[in-house]
């Protein structure tokens, strides 16, 4: 396969979906973990956040780790794992299997978290790159929804562990495609430089401030998803079904919002001018989207044009990555970098949004949104002047 073809970038592009999916596809299966494992509501929490342990403490130097051996290596091993965790679940017979598997399921995430960008970053022409990036950057709405229809078929059958084995076959044909994956050019030249520490990416200024951009947008992004559904019920006496089908939907809209973004900045429109843009357009839309007493025509509306904006967003933060990486042989760890301070974030933001919702006190929902959105604007970083 020709490297930096968008064939290429294609099957590259593939390992994230797959990855992502991990995140979502035990979701429907709530009613069947408990039925089956006896799992409480708590304990199912526990379980949806474990997957995320991994990226949270050992994303980045594992990116390190990856920019040694080769990102092709990386993406291999990733599936790989990715086929015997899925075959685990399929024979587990405890919640104390499910918690362990869930957590080595995360190690898939940092494999294809951190190679798929850096081989795209190493294979696509300059010219190509940046769109390229943007379109990675919809990995994870289209993994997600993956995931969520990977089970939700199963759900509540006796075969309920169905969408495992799906994923499993996904994961063999990934393996399998992974000895067509594109060799970056000069790989021997990029293994004989020197070696960056396994920390090296927290001492970069262009990474580390990319990465802390992209944090401040999981803020905003995570944080409606965590509090939406709770909050929509609320206001327009509909299920908690409803109206996180309503989110799951509205979650896709962030596709062509990638897209879109990818466009313009193909065009020469500078990242920081539409980051700026799309962070006014955020906090503008946060008021529809988040006011008491709103009607719930005019809030989806807002949904729907917040999630278009999350989803340019993310891509111009995502398409900085090359510009930023001081040396190409160190893309994995910066991408690393950028998941880690995500996973990271992750935690955090319910802890924030949750007692807000609790509280009844929506101007605070407003006041987070302003304070991520500026600090994401000051944060990014600048390209240098000529």
């Amino acid at each position: 396969m020709k490297p930096g073809s968008w064939p290429s970038i294609g099957l590259i592009y593939l390992y994230g979906v797959a990855a992502s999916a991990s995140l979502s596809k035990i979701i429907p299966l709530q009613g069947d973990v408990a039925a089956a494992l006896g799992a409480s509501a708590g304990e199912f929490s526990l379980l949806l956040a474990l997957v995320t342990v991994p990226p949270a403490l050992l994303a980045s130097a594992v990116g390190s780790i990856i920019d040694r051996v080769g990102a092709r290596a990386a993406l291999l091993a990733a599936a790989s794992v990715g086929a015997l965790v899925n075959l685990a679940y399929l024979n587990a017979q405890s919640l104390q299997a499910f918690q362990v598997i869930r957590v080595l399921e995360g190690f898939v995430m940092v494999g294809a978290y951190s190679g798929a960008p850096a081989l795209i970053m190493a294979t696509a022409a300059p010219d190509r790159r940046r769109r390229a990036m943007a379109f990675w950057s919809t990995y994870t709405p289209v993994g997600v929804s993956l995931g969520l229809l990977l089970s939700a078929g199963f759900a509540g059958t006796p075969n309920w562990r169905g969408g495992y084995l799906i994923h499993l076959l996904l994961f063999a044909a990934l393996v399998l495609a992974a000895f067509m994956l594109p060799r970056p050019a000069g790989a021997a030249a990029a293994v004989a430089r020197p070696r960056a520490s396994l920390l090296g990416a927290w001492m970069q200024p262009g990474p580390l401030r990319l990465s802390l951009t992209f944090g401040m947008l999981v803020m905003m992004g995570f944080g409606l998803n965590t509090v939406f559904p709770s909050w929509y019920s609320q206001q327009h006496h509909t299920t908690l079904g409803e109206a996180s089908k309503l989110l799951a939907f509205g979650n896709l809209v962030m596709i062509p919002g990638g897209f879109l973004a990818g466009a313009l900045l193909a065009r020469g429109l500078r990242d920081a001018r539409l980051l700026c843009v799309l962070m006014l357009l955020a906090i503008l839309l946060s008021l529809p989207l988040l006011a008491r007493g709103e009607s719930s025509g005019l809030r989806l509306t807002a949904l729907a044009l917040w999630q278009l904006i999350s989803g340019a967003a993310i891509a111009v933060v995502t398409s900085g990555l090359p510009r930023v990486v001081a040396n190409p042989a160190q893309g994995a760890a910066a991408a690393g970098l950028l998941s880690q301070i995500a996973a990271l974030t992750t935690f955090v933001t319910p802890l924030i949004w949750r007692p807000i919702l609790g509280s009844g006190q929506w101007p605070l929902f407003i006041v987070v949104v302003a304070l991520a959105a500026t600090l994401a604007v000051l944060l990014f970083p600048r390209p240098a002047r000529a």
